[in-house]
């Protein structure tokens, strides 16, 4: 049944017409919206072909209350979901940055994807009023820079959850500066959001 924030997924969507009709093998779909993606999850969960990756509050009571790391996918997909879930509010940059490069990228790039697809809600910003996180324009940045060290530097980042506009915005740029630019340097966060004044 439909519930939350999305009735249409448009990223799971997307993974299955990259596979079926565009003939890819493998597609990494990583979600770093403060929610669990928990109908990403369900549609993917029995796919060998997609790993989902989740980075999201789980604590008490935090809707949707799905998302716990023992939840791995099921048949064949078994082994192709990997939730990060924090167990209280306030990560930040330096707890996002741990799991992307102890955890997230290790097991993405031994599962060597040809798209990467990313679910980039802002709600997990530092300021925003839904999400209860820390993250800043540069913690944005350097995770779809990480990203881009995968399949070719294809990635796809469709605008999902942000609730203040200032935080969005400047998350937004971030992520678009890193896209464009993927061997700049990464601007400090200050001057991105000095910038977006």
């Amino acid at each position: 049944s439909m519930q939350g924030f999305c009735f249409l997924n448009n990223l799971a969507v997307a993974a299955k017409v990259a596979l079926e009709r565009h003939g890819l093998e493998r597609v990494l779909l990583v979600d770093w919206d403060v929610h669990h993606g928990n109908g990403t999850e369900a549609l993917l969960a029995d796919d060998p072909r997609v790993m989902y990756v989740s980075l999201h509050r789980h604590t008490h009571g935090f809707y949707p209350r799905t998302g716990a790391h023992t939840d791995v996918g099921t048949g064949e997909g078994a082994g192709f979901t990997l939730n990060v879930p924090w167990e209280r509010t306030g990560m930040g940059e330096d707890e996002y940055r741990a799991a992307f490069e102890d955890v997230v990228m290790p097991v993405a790039a031994q599962f060597d994807p040809q798209l990467v697809l990313v679910s980039a809600g802002f709600d997990a910003s530092h300021g925003d009023p839904m999400g209860g996180m820390n993250l800043t324009p540069s913690a944005y940045a350097f995770m779809t820079h990480e990203l881009q060290k995968l399949a070719g530097g294809r990635v796809l980042c469709a605008l999902e959850g942000g609730y203040k506009l200032r935080p969005t915005a400047t998350g937004v740029a971030a992520v678009l500066r890193a896209l464009v630019s993927p061997d700049a340097p990464l601007p400090p966060c200050e001057q991105l959001a000095a910038d977006e004044k």
